[in-house]
């Protein structure tokens, strides 16, 4: 059966490759604008079945994929950057972790460039404006499922505004296919006014996101549940975003409120909060396809679906020998900033016994070498190697129910509301045999929240980012202080984009 179940959605992938082969070949033939044309979608597909409202749906995803793992973006951005991990050899790598983003790197001027991004929201536009047609056309694709379809490309252009604004900082608001041209001349737009459009959009959506696609009774276009579980976005994924989109703007009751929903209704997903954080890494863990009890917002690359590859996964980025054949990684965190980050002997993740020296890790291999390996995620196929590098199946996990539970914790601690805040962080504490907070400790409650995000969160994506907010809460960091005050914390525009969009001036703190 279970086999069966993994060919299905198989076919599921071929047509997420079939439609960002489209897309992307469009692109490369499109020289008047900076983004792809909206015709693609328009040319391709002819908007008169169900199959063409399933296969740009999936293409939207599959385009979100994409932009999120190329040049390793997701890391690059947010666990990179003056983070805790450091290059081994790599000049292009030790730029961005100082912050020297007008180096003349080719990976740096490509990290520049929103074009991947926008091909996501012109995709989700399309959809958007195109797919009611569909509904006038074949009597198989139903009020109901076109309801689903428009909330899920909503919502992907909603979280791909919300990303691109932690980068950006402003930027230009679309919110119509642009296939005539039109954005060319686009200039940007406050982001206070983006992410308002973001949270707007995401609060409609989330009316017709439903918490599981198909059940026995009513499929998603022919399949059930098990097909679709852990692809699509769905109402709690929703909400996550909401909550994030609040946290950076400050809005902590939002945060308070969407998190809440997220806490009282994960069980409706099937998800697990204590199986969840039982299991960090390694086949069946947390990051791999067989294990997503506890995944909120995931974007699967798993071996069956034929989505694994050596690149656009960090394993590309932290793993070398002993684990693969590769001498060095091109990341890692240093033994001094391990110790002092993993300050619990008793750490499940990474703990000294002081009897006899060893260590009890599920997050670092050879810490006793030159150069610990950051080995929490490791989705590896068995065998499968060329010599110089493995080939991964991790998922990149966007948010799961811990990093939620942190979040509102932050919230809550923000609010005032101290005893919640403690029982929440104390909930991952203890599923990590780490020492509970107590009204006793030294450490003030927000800098141990921002702590515990940053011991379970490492490799995730989120250091940056928790950084910014940390500092703007309680300023901490000289460093990153003056890059809030004077705009610095936004990546530079890439200058292929201002060659082609003449209303844009370059990010002020990268003139």
């Amino acid at each position: 059966m279970r086999s069966i179940i993994m060919n299905k959605i198989t076919n599921i992938f071929k047509l997420l490759i079939g439609a960002i082969l489209i897309q992307l070949s469009a692109t490369s033939c499109n020289d008047k604008l900076n983004e792809p044309s909206g015709e693609v979608a328009s040319e391709t597909l002819q908007w008169t079945s169900i199959s063409d409202t399933k296969s740009s749906l999936l293409g939207i995803y599959s385009l979100l994929r994409a932009a999120m793992v190329e040049n390793n973006s997701h890391w690059m951005y947010g666990e990179l950057r003056q983070g805790d991990f450091s290059s081994y050899n790599r000049s292009d790598l030790s730029a961005i972790n100082s912050n020297n983003l007008k180096a003349s790197y080719p990976l740096i001027k490509d990290l520049s460039n929103w074009r991947r991004f926008y091909a996501v929201i012109n995709a989700a536009s399309i959809f958007i404006e195109r797919a009611p047609e569909v509904r006038n056309k074949d009597s198989r694709y139903t009020d109901q499922n076109l309801k689903m379809d428009i909330a899920q490309a909503r919502a992907i252009r909603a979280f791909t505004y919300f990303y691109i604004v932690r980068i950006w900082g402003d930027v230009p608001l679309i919110t119509k296919s642009f296939d005539d041209g039109s954005f060319e001349s686009r200039p940007k737009t406050d982001s206070q006014a983006v992410l308002n459009f973001a949270e707007s959009e995401l609060l409609n959506a989330i009316v017709d996101l439903p918490y599981l696609y198909g059940s026995f009774l009513v499929n998603y276009y022919g399949e059930t549940n098990g097909y679709w579980r852990h692809v699509l976005f769905n109402k709690l994924t929703g909400y996550a975003i909401l909550a994030h989109i609040s946290a950076w703007q400050g809005k902590y009751i939002n945060v308070d409120t969407y998190t809440q929903f997220i806490i009282n209704n994960y069980t409706s997903l099937g998800l697990d909060y204590n199986a969840s954080i039982n299991s960090l890494s390694g086949t069946n863990g947390i990051f791999s396809i067989n294990y997503s009890l506890g995944q909120l917002f995931s974007i699967p690359a798993p071996y069956v679906f034929g989505e694994a590859s050596a690149t656009g996964h960090i394993e590309e980025l932290t793993l070398a020998d002993p684990i693969i054949s590769k001498q060095k990684p091109d990341i890692y965190v240093p033994k001094d900033s391990i110790v002092r980050i993993f300050n619990d002997i008793n750490d499940t993740r990474f703990g000294i016994d002081t009897i006899s020296g060893l260590t009890r890790t599920n997050y670092f291999t050879n810490y006793s070498g030159e150069i610990p390996i950051f080995s929490k995620i490791k989705i590896i196929r068995d065998g499968v190697n060329d010599g110089s590098y493995g080939v991964f199946g991790s998922n990149l996990i966007f948010t799961r129910l811990e990093e939620i539970a942190l979040l509102r914790a932050e919230a809550l601690a923000v609010l005032g509301s101290r005893d919640e805040a403690i029982n929440l962080l104390n909930k991952v504490k203890i599923n990590r045999r780490v020492t509970n907070y107590s009204v006793i400790t030294t450490t003030p409650l927000i800098e141990e929240i921002f702590n515990e995000r940053r011991r379970e969160l490492m490799g995730e994506g989120w250091r940056w980012y928790d950084q910014i907010r940390l500092n703007k809460l309680r300023p901490k960091k000289s460093e990153i202080v003056k890059l809030i005050e004077n705009g610095g914390i936004f990546w530079p525009i890439s200058t292929d984009v201002l060659s082609k969009n003449k209303s844009l001036q370059q990010n002020e703190y990268w003139k």
